[in-house]
């Protein structure tokens, strides 16, 4: 130690040293000052930023992105729900003209169309089908009722068929055949 000619006496007679009250106000001082620019800088980079149009722009964009998230997840959802319809749509339909081809079949001769009608599902009443016609087009309209268990269904069938050949509509004839209908369409000559 002597040989970095180190005293220790020179320093014993410090003014802070003497006054203890006053070296703990000092280091107070010092503490709340260092603390109080430590919060101002803080506060000055929040405020900035806080007043920045580029901070906003990006909370904005943001949000918009969040936005157009949310609107293609409900697209998409609708989207399936459509599909979804469209499928049980397509398939009501194809049960419906598979329910249809059971009851009603059109047969071409050499000299006339044949419609044969199921009449069971129109409760086996030829009076609930109706022929009319209009140029080359035959159009039948059947209605029926069916009661099974607690519930009551209404059966409606409606169809055009259109025929290439000139039909004399003057000269249909309808007869009953135990449970069928038959519906004799002839050429015209």
């Amino acid at each position: 130690m002597e040989e970095n000619n180190y005293r220790h006496e020179e320093f014993d007679d410090c003014f802070l040293c003497k006054h203890p009250a006053l070296r703990h106000v000092l280091t107070g001082l010092l503490v709340f000052l260092g603390s109080f620019l430590a919060f101002y800088v803080v506060a000055d980079w929040h405020f900035k930023r806080i007043l920045d149009p580029s901070f906003y722009m990006r909370r904005v964009d943001k949000a918009v992105m969040q936005r157009e998230k949310n609107f293609d997840k409900m697209e998409r959802r609708a989207l399936k729900q459509q599909e979804w319809l469209d499928k049980r749509t397509m398939k009501m339909q194809q049960k419906m003209a598979d329910q249809a081809s059971q009851f009603i079949h059109v047969e071409k001769a050499d000299d006339a169309y044949k419609i044969v009608i199921d009449l069971r599902p129109f409760d086996n009443n030829e009076k609930n089908v109706e022929v009319r016609t209009d140029g080359n087009t035959v159009i039948i309209n059947a209605a029926g009722e069916k009661n099974s268990h607690h519930r009551q269904e209404i059966v409606k069938y409606s169809q055009a068929f259109a025929f290439s050949e000139n039909i004399d509509s003057s000269a249909i004839t309808k007869v009953r055949e135990g449970d069928k209908y038959v519906i004799t369409i002839p050429f015209e000559d």
